[in-house]
């Protein structure tokens, strides 16, 4: 047996060690405290800027990614300004939590001294440097790079070809002459819908509804590739390549699908530089627009490369899929257990939409409590739940009290700050009524516009995307059917609805899972 110096007892040594470990924590957390400016708030086994503390389930003991939503109805409540804090007793840095629109202003605004955790820009950037995965002074690049993708003209071709593909779904589903039918997973039909919209509007890819969305690389399609490395875009960022060949499947099949993801992405740009970029059609969408503008800046500093243009060219498709393909299946199930608001829109539907015509663009701007439904549906469940920042030096943010009166707060170098778009849109201060559905605050000027796409300088480019968007497929859908719950037998729509609010998952995207909805015809006169 192994000796100890100065007849040291082994239960002496443990108990030692223990109080050791004890007194460094208790020392760690005053630290955290400190830190955060001794905040009230929750505290963990682990914190949630942690592996253990995001990953891990929701519980008592641990955070979870869905923190903010798991806890939107407390998480503020004991604290007397709209800022709080999440430490973790054994493991993570301290993170400072703000459901304050007037706090995320001064941290995204022009010249903030904030930018992102490298942390964060790499769980978004599996394949390279992209407009939403650089640090400050590398964004502007990718911002001018990507901008001249997203132009007048895109918008009027988003709203066609989802007129195109809105029929298309009906007649690939037979839907299209079923006097009612059952939408039995709501969720996955819109994402498939927004994944089409983004292969033609962003690819110039013309495809039908129940077409691949382009060819087959080792027996998978875009879309097979896409779902896969989406949905572990986390775990890309922090895995070494050297793993991906270790005997698991998933792993396997994780590396097989980047790998065919990117020679897809590389494909298609070899392809477009081969044909020139003067054909009309394909100048139309994104990703042509984005290549053209390109070439042009061959040769300077502000050229991407191939492999920062697959990257950026990946994160548009994913945050453009996920901001879409939730919030609208969150937008319909809303509708579907509030028939008032359901019918307003309808009305406001029919009084733009005449004459037994598809609606055409210049619907658009005419369709305001439309597009509130969206934008209600977008604040209530946020594609993305929030977004981290730290100040590049000490700084002092102004934080409202309970009465909306500033308090200086002081934020030391390096702090996590969590700008948590779930705390703002449940704020009564911010949003009256929160809990409650309510499109028509959004016709209102002088409520507080959504910050889920960000804001300032750094505002998501893909916001008006997402917006013609589902605003043509809620026209369209609504023009032609009314939407109700699948209730079983003795339920009420009210409990439907209090089931339905809780099943929800966060990965890339936050939103709802599998659910279905009834679609009854509605009787029109043309």
């Amino acid at each position: 047996m192994l000796s100890l110096p100065f007849n040291l007892s082994w239960p002496i040594v443990i108990v030692g060690a223990v109080f050791i470990y004890v007194l460094h924590r208790a020392l760690t957390y005053y630290r955290d405290l400190r830190n955060v400016s001794f905040l009230t708030g929750m505290t963990f086994l682990a914190s949630s800027f942690s592996i253990p503390g995001a990953l891990l389930p929701a519980s008592n003991w641990n955070p979870g990614i869905q923190v903010t939503w798991k806890w939107r109805h407390t998480m503020y409540k004991d604290s007397p300004v709209e800022m709080t804090r999440i430490i973790g007793l054994v493991n993570g840095r301290p993170n400072m939590y703000t459901n304050s629109p007037e706090v995320v202003k001064q941290i995204l605004g022009n010249k903030a001294p904030w930018d992102k955790f490298q942390e964060s820009v790499n769980s978004l950037a599996p394949f390279g440097p992209n407009v939403f995965a650089t640090m400050q002074d590398e964004w502007p690049r990718h911002r001018k790079a990507v901008a001249p993708g997203f132009n007048g003209r895109l918008y009027a071709s988003v709203w066609s070809e989802t007129v195109n593909t809105y029929y298309d779904c009906l007649a690939a589903e037979k839907w299209e002459k079923e006097g009612e039918f059952v939408m039995p997973d709501v969720t996955a039909i819109t994402s498939k819908f927004a994944l089409y919209l983004i292969a033609k509007c962003g690819f110039g890819i013309h495809l039908s509804w129940n077409e691949d969305v382009g060819q087959r690389v080792k027996g998978m399609s875009l879309p097979e590739c896409f779902e896969v490395t989406s949905s572990s875009v986390i775990i890309l960022s922090f895995l070494p390549h050297w793993m991906y060949r270790l005997p698991v499947p998933a792993l396997r099949r994780l590396y097989e699908a980047s790998n065919i993801l990117e020679s897809i992405l590389q494909g298609i740009i070899d392809q477009r530089r081969a044909e020139g970029f003067a054909n009309e059609d394909q100048a139309k969408d994104v990703f042509s627009l984005l290549l053209a503008a390109n070439e042009l800046e061959k040769g300077s500093r502000g050229a991407l490369s191939d492999r920062e243009l697959r990257s950026n060219v990946f994160l548009l498709l994913l945050a453009g899929h996920e901001t879409t393909s939730k919030a609208l299946a969150a937008t319909l199930g809303e509708l579907a257990c509030h028939p008032e608001e359901q019918q307003r829109a309808y009305d406001e539907i029919m009084s733009v939409v005449t004459g037994g015509k598809d609606p055409t663009y210049d619907a658009f701007e005419r369709l305001p409590f439309v597009q509130g439904c969206f934008q209600e549906a977008l604040r209530m469940y946020p594609s993305a739940l929030m977004i981290m920042r730290r100040p590049l030096e000490d700084t002092v943010l102004q934080v409202p009290n309970r009465k909306g009166v500033s308090v200086p707060i002081h934020i030391p170098k390096g702090q996590a700050v969590t700008l948590d778009f779930t705390g703002i849109a449940y704020n009564a201060r911010v949003y009256k009524d929160p809990y409650a559905f309510k499109p028509a605050r959004w016709l209102d000027p002088a409520t507080e516009p959504l910050l889920t796409f960000s804001y300032g300088p750094r505002v998501c480019i893909g916001r008006k995307f997402a917006l013609v968007e589902s605003t043509a497929v809620l026209t369209l859908l609504l023009r032609d059917y009314k939407v109700e719950p699948m209730l079983n037998e003795g339920q009420s729509v009210e409990e439907w609805h209090a089931a339905w609010v809780e099943n929800v998952e966060a990965a890339v995207g936050f939103g709802h899972k599998r659910f279905p909805l009834k679609m009854i015809r509605r009787s029109r006169t043309v």
